[in-house]
């Protein structure tokens, strides 16, 4: 039985709901990278871990997007949730790096594709209400931020604490996929009569994006670490994640209105610098009090990036087009953006150290937005880009 106010046909509960506990989750795998190191893991060890979660995604998302046009997305998700409540024990218990390594492949599989399958989900049911997908997105990074916050406090009474965390918002989450009708996606011979190609401009989008997210990725996966290497508290990691996830909330409540201002694109460039901005200011704070303050520039990062893609997709893509252009995009983004951030980060840290290495991912961040930016000038000019 699911809760009658879930279920209402013009409220957005169910939907808010959804979205503030798939990123629940989020906040604790947040944490892994701590849990890692206390494991005693080197860096390389430790990105490699990390990156389990994107060389999955490039295999999962298109596997699961597939499974929920046959079966309908709702009963995906709720699938991927329980399961992956399960697995993710499997994480904790696991004493070496070799069964760490299979431990977290079992469970990214599934928990890698929650976020994917419960926005095609949750955007195209808000839309059909009349209703913007911003609101619903901002109490998820809400969800993101009080978990993220919890987490870290807890952990004084463990590790333990964010796996229990992370079951009760998994679980919590398939709940409420119930309260979304049995609905399957557009069948596969449908598909193959809407095959037109994708625009060259969506592609130029995402690979900008990729850069953009590959510098957050390896700024958020080391983030743990840095901490340690600057001295702060053990809970100062749970204080960053939960600043940092609620200083998306100013953007997200007026994310329509500029959008409308400034367009996709120009937005998207925004977030590229912020990106790499953020990451030098980061690697040159002087104390613990600053360093949190820089970690708010993170509210321009992200969720600027990501939802001026995904504003982009749903806005000009009908909706298997639009499935589509998002399969490709949490597979660059959560793929290969988040694989060449973690392995490589690890890799690189050991080579030139840690600090090191966020003064180079902060100025690389704000070259590739000068970059972007002359690219798509120039392409807008022979009339081959939009700022839409």
């Amino acid at each position: 039985m699911v809760p009658l106010f879930l279920s209402g046909a013009s409220s957005s509960a169910r939907e808010t709901a959804t979205e503030i506990f798939i990123y629940s989750n989020l906040g604790v795998m947040a944490l892994f990278s701590q849990f890692f190191q206390s494991k005693g893991f080197s860096s390389v060890e430790i990105g490699i871990l990390m990156a389990v979660t994107p060389i999955l995604s490039v295999i999962a998302n298109p596997f699961w997007f597939k499974r929920s046009r046959k079966r309908g997305g709702a009963l995906v998700m709720g699938t991927l949730s329980i399961v992956s409540a399960i697995t993710v024990w499997g994480v904790f218990l696991t004493p070496t790096f070799e069964t760490s390594l299979i431990a977290m492949s079992l469970f990214a599989f599934f928990a890698v594709s929650i976020v994917p399958i419960s926005e095609s989900v949750v955007v195209p049911s808000l839309r059909s209400k009349g209703k913007r997908f911003n609101m619903a997105r901002a109490f998820g990074t809400v969800g993101y931020s009080a978990t993220a916050l919890i987490s870290g406090i807890a952990l004084r009474a463990g590790f333990v604490m964010i796996f229990i965390i992370a079951s009760v918002s998994l679980l919590t989450a398939a709940a409420v996929s119930r309260a979304y009708p049995s609905k399957r996606m557009l069948g596969r011979s449908e598909s193959e009569r809407n095959s037109t190609p994708l625009p060259v401009e969506f592609y130029l989008l995402v690979l900008a994006g990729v850069a953009s997210i590959t510098v957050g990725a390896f700024g958020s996966t080391f983030l743990p670490l840095l901490t340690s290497e600057m001295g702060y508290d053990l809970s100062s990691v749970g204080f960053s994640f939960s600043l940092m996830a609620l200083s998306e909330v100013p953007f997200l409540l007026f994310a329509e209105k500029i959008i409308d201002r400034i367009g996709n694109t120009r937005l998207l460039l925004v977030g590229i610098f912020a990106t790499g901005l953020r990451w030098f200011l980061t690697s040159i704070a002087p104390s613990f009090p600053v360093f949190l303050l820089f970690q708010a520039l993170h509210g321009i990062n992200y969720i600027v990036v990501y939802y001026s893609v995904t504003n982009f997709i749903h806005k000009n893509f009908e909706e298997n087009k639009a499935t589509r252009a998002l399969t490709i995009y949490w597979m660059s983004t959560m793929g290969l953006s988040y694989l060449l951030g973690s392995v490589m980060g690890g890799v690189l840290i050991r080579a030139f150290g840690i600090r090191r290495m966020y003064t180079i991912a902060g100025i690389s961040g704000m070259v590739m937005a000068a970059f972007s930016s002359l690219l798509f000038a120039a392409l807008r000019k022979r009339g081959r880009f939009t700022n839409r």
